[in-house]
């Protein structure tokens, strides 16, 4: 099955509408398509052919995004890389995925351009990106996306949260991700307007729900803790998207008494972002839920673990029997809503007994003086592993190892309780925002 290029055709179908607000200017779909294929065209002169893979610094910014559909219209494969990485990773991750050009700085392009031929279509199974993982429980490693699982990723969130041509989903996470780059494809495929963020920042965020009419908003649990903090109004968006890890149970709710239309999302960066997302009118009633499985996915739990079907997954992530194993714990219950428990590698095994992390977070973090927790399992002669609750406290505030144990007590069974606090000033996050729970256990 062949696809036209979706800039092109947006180009033709509605050139007027805005494509992109980003650096305090708006494009519509024909000025973004003009510079586009200019770019295109600049990449070709640089040696940018069909199949070649493309690493590109992903900060956020116009000119990223321009790039994104300039090397759809070439053939290359993109590699987003995130500035954060140090010279190491960036080294590695070039070499691992045999890359062709490695465009660490598109102020590099010169003004030539090739007079060659574009594409102006793709076959479903043609390789759009390679993307690293998060690395959140680990060494990250590449996965390969296709068109195909871009297109079907797009229908499935369309058909649960709906789609309408005023939409403008707000993306101030990282386009080296898949929860940031998923949301440039998403808008150009269903010819919407994306308002792009260099950062997050609260302010920029009010702002984007004020001035620019954000009424979709892709977050991580870090985030929608600062925007309550902050107390940003949240009550305009039609859907504000959580995922990203657990998300307190408690923050969800508060977030849901101010008004706000906040829902889980699941998804990973071999499912080419979403796998499940929680429907807005189900939100109050399955708080904690991630929700069902979007259309064309299936699942399935085997031995607790989260098991994926469907055609948003990447080929390279299957089973001889066609199914991706997430590493991820979960339960469905019987009303078919998916509930994530944590990671299979982060089960914390003391005196026998098996201890979900995620579960005792979610009830660290209802301490009045307790900002953020994550918890680990520390070595330990007696236990094997002991529960290990590591905080950020409020300013000035001490936590003290008997008032978290008093403050778990009746709330969950003993073996659960920490038997150890570490207070720390922030958790370490990866570039996506995710908690890096492997470097707490260095």
């Amino acid at each position: 099955m062949k696809l036209d290029n979706w800039l092109a055709q947006r180009a033709q179908s509605c050139p007027d509408r805005t494509a992109l607000i980003a650096d305090g200017e708006s494009m519509t779909y024909a000025e973004l398509e003009e510079e586009a294929v200019h770019a295109a065209r600049r990449l070709a002169a640089w040696g940018v052919r069909r199949g070649a893979t493309v690493a590109m610094n992903m900060g956020p910014g116009r000119d990223k995004v321009v790039l994104v559909h300039a090397l759809m219209k070439t053939g290359a494969v993109l590699l987003p890389i995130s500035p954060k990485l140090s010279p190491e990773e960036r080294a590695r991750a070039i070499e691992s995925c045999g890359v062709s050009v490695d465009l660490d700085d598109p102020g590099k392009l010169t003004q030539t351009e090739a007079d060659m031929p574009l594409l102006g279509e793709h076959d479903m199974a043609d390789p759009h990106c390679r993307i690293l993982t998060s690395g959140s429980s680990g060494t990250p490693h590449t996965v390969t996306l296709s068109y195909g699982n871009h297109l079907f990723s797009a229908m499935g969130s369309a058909f649960n949260i709906g789609v309408d041509p005023s939409d403008r989903w707000l993306c101030a996470l990282p386009m080296s991700h898949i929860s940031g780059l998923s949301i440039v494809m998403r808008s150009v495929i269903y010819g919407t307007a994306m308002v792009l963020q260099d950062r997050f920042e609260p302010a920029a965020v009010a702002d984007a729900i004020e001035r620019d009419g954000a009424n979709v908003i892709s977050l991580v649990s870090t985030m929608l803790l600062r925007l309550l903090e902050e107390g940003v109004d949240l009550t305009a968006p039609r859907a504000i998207l959580v995922g990203g890890g657990p998300v307190p149970q408690s923050a969800l709710s508060e977030a849901l008494d101010r008004g706000a239309r906040v829902i889980q999302t699941y998804g990973l960066t071999e499912t080419c972002s979403q796998v499940t997302t929680l429907e807005v009118a189900e939100a109050r009633r399955k708080v904690g839920s991630v929700g069902r499985p979007l259309l064309t996915s299936h699942l399935r739990i085997q031995g607790g673990e989260i098991l994926v079907q469907g055609p948003t997954v990447s080929a390279g992530a299957l089973d001889a029997d066609g199914w991706l194993h997430t590493g991820d714990v979960g339960r469905i219950d019987e009303d078919g809503f998916l509930y994530v428990q944590g990671r299979t590698d982060e089960m914390i095994i003391t005196g026998g007994e098996n201890v979900i992390p995620a579960e005792v977070e979610d009830v660290l973090v209802q301490h009045p003086e307790i900002v953020e927790a994550a918890v680990v399992g520390r070595p330990d002669p007696e236990w094997q592993q002991a529960v290990t609750a590591v905080v950020v406290a409020r300013d000035g505030v001490e936590v003290e190892l008997d008032e978290v144990r008093s403050h778990c007590e009746g709330k969950l069974a003993p073996y659960k309780i920490p038997k150890a606090v570490e207070v720390v000033t922030e958790l370490p996050r990866t570039p996506s925002g995710k908690l890096h729970r492997a470097a707490l256990l260095k």
